[in-house]
């Protein structure tokens, strides 16, 4: 993996230009540790790379983006490292943060960044996305990554969760439920259930998926990312998939919000014209 090698003053007007430090060059205490996943999620962004073509305009949608800190870095980064041909998007439904965002983009120089003010699932791209990712989108905003990801046919789809309160307020009587009596193993069983089924759901609809942690729990205890790549899936293992999903939610009697707005029929209309389109 290629070392980057960032000139300290650009990142610190980088930083300061997104509010990462102050405008003096101070660091702030609270935000020392989103550094440490900025520069771990980049490692993934960079092998995800690699897979995709360097003689094209490559379209990256950070869903959920807030101050959009990881696409401004990764933008810097990946630029001094040479990938010129990226264009970022970031899209959330909080207008000042959007505004915030545009402002710091025109203060950068960074031409290739645009923001939307929406719901992702209702974000409109007119290019092809190679890669959806966000990084601790609240609660059903991580499904509407991943719905979007989906919907649009994108190759990569990266996805590290925050919150899970919808699928929490639905799991009560399971087998396990003498351990999720427990507060803080209930908080993990949520955790490791909502992206095991968001998983599966993937492998459905022909992704690779891996779960893992991109970075240490000192700069985040929510470290686990979902990764999914587009693959050639078997029809048997999309069956087998969809069955493995059946049983784990109803063994937890859970149902994550990606099923919901899957089943919508505009959803599932969209995919089946994308699938299509791929296929010819």
């Amino acid at each position: 993996m290629e070392n980057p090698k960032f000139d300290l003053d650009e990142i610190k007007d980088l930083f300061s230009q997104i509010g990462l430090v102050s405008p003096s060059g101070k660091e702030y205490n609270e935000r020392l540790k989103k550094c440490g996943q900025l520069y771990d999620y980049l490692i993934v962004i960079q092998a995800v790379l690699k897979k995709l073509s360097a003689k094209r305009l490559l379209t990256l949608l950070d869903c959920a983006c807030g101050r959009s800190y990881l696409s401004f870095f990764l933008n810097y980064a990946l630029r001094t490292m040479g990938r010129s041909n990226l264009r970022f998007i970031g899209v959330d439904t909080n207008e000042q943060l959007i505004e915030k965002c545009g402002l710091a983009a025109a203060a950068l120089g960074y031409t290739n960044m645009a923001f939307i003010s929406t719901e992702v699932m209702d974000c409109h791209v007119e290019d092809d996305i190679d890669i959806v990712y966000s990084l601790h989108a609240c609660d059903t905003a991580t499904d509407q990554t991943i719905l979007k990801g989906i919907m649009t046919n994108a190759p990569y789809i990266l996805s590290v969760s925050c919150c899970q309160h919808f699928t929490r307020g639905q799991m009560r009587r399971h087998p396990l439920a003498s351990i999720t009596r427990h507060a803080h193993y209930k908080e993990r069983m949520v955790d490791m259930v909502s992206d095991s089924l968001r998983a599966l759901l993937l492998e459905a609809y022909g992704y690779r998926v891996d779960i893992f942690e991109f970075t240490t729990q000192k700069n985040t205890p929510k470290n686990i990312m979902l990764r999914a790549e587009k693959v050639n899936a078997t029809d048997k293992r999309r069956s087998q998939a969809l069955d493995e999903y059946i049983r784990l939610s109803d063994m937890f009697h859970v149902k994550p919000a990606l099923e919901l707005y899957l089943s919508e029929p505009n959803n599932l209309h969209n995919i089946y014209l994308h699938n299509k389109e791929e296929q010819k």
